[in-house]
């Protein structure tokens, strides 16, 4: 198992970034990365374990915009893993980004943890999907590990925020894809990007969290998106070693 001492995984979720080839791009009346940079400083004082990307990295898919945000994130100084949103072309995102889905559900154990990191995006779709097989290669996966706990990450949500502009874009097949999480009682948390919002919730005794953006939000429970004027943010996670899970929100100073 990576990492040989016993402690708290200290997990940074960056999501949602929708950065441009071009600098001076924006998205919803923001600069993305401008946005992003600001954030640099406190995950780097956070210190983390390890930086979790869930989706949305680049807007226009360029590879200009995945070397810009690899580059801004190798700053932090921990592994970076990340997973593809609907703004994302996995082809030209895997070669800045090596360690994610990119050949099916991928597993990376720290601690008495493991990541899962799952594709849930659809070739030229915004909402997501599963199929039967992706999520029997995911029941594999889990099969074959001896983690304590168990986190699972992915782009889009699997249970209604409450705001109807993004849940209209939801996992389009979330009864599959909790057949297969209702198997495994190691799964503790499971969270994911997309929605623009800080979202947290349980499912039995799972945790359900839903990640900020690094460049605009919405308020909470809003029909159309409108603007949440605390600006951008990440999710800071803490796995403990008796599966326990603590989470909250880094802003720039």
């Amino acid at each position: 198992m990576s990492g040989s001492k016993r402690k708290t995984q200290k997990i940074i979720q960056v999501s949602d970034c929708h950065v441009s080839a071009d600098r001076q791009a924006d998205y919803r009346g923001q600069n993305p990365d401008r946005n992003l940079q600001r954030l640099l400083t406190v995950m780097r004082a956070w210190d983390p374990d390890l930086v979790l990307l869930t989706g949305d990295v680049s807007e226009d898919a360029s590879a200009a915009a995945y070397a810009r945000v690899a580059t801004m994130m190798g700053t932090i100084g921990a592994p970076l893993l990340a997973l593809p949103g609907n703004h994302d072309n996995p082809e030209v995102m895997k070669q800045h980004f090596p360690l994610g889905p990119w050949q099916g559900p991928f597993a990376r154990e720290t601690g008495p943890w493991l990541l899962v990191l799952m594709d849930s995006t659809v070739r030229g779709g915004i909402a997501g999907s599963f199929s039967q097989q992706d999520m029997e290669r995911f029941d594999t996966l889990l099969r074959g590990s001896s983690a304590e706990f168990v986190l699972v990450a992915l782009h889009h949500q699997p249970v209604p925020v409450n705001a109807p502009w993004i849940d209209r874009y939801a996992l389009e097949n979330p009864g599959l894809f909790f057949q297969f999480i209702d198997r495994d009682s190691r799964i503790r948390c499971i969270t994911w990007g997309h929605v623009h919002q800080d979202f947290c919730s349980e499912r039995h005794t799972v945790n359900l969290f839903g990640a900020p953006s690094t460049v605009a939000n919405s308020l909470p429970q809003t029909r159309r998106f409108t603007m949440d004027l605390a600006g951008p943010a990440c999710r800071w996670l803490e796995l403990g070693l008796d599966g326990g899970v603590k989470t909250g929100l880094l802003r720039p100073a």
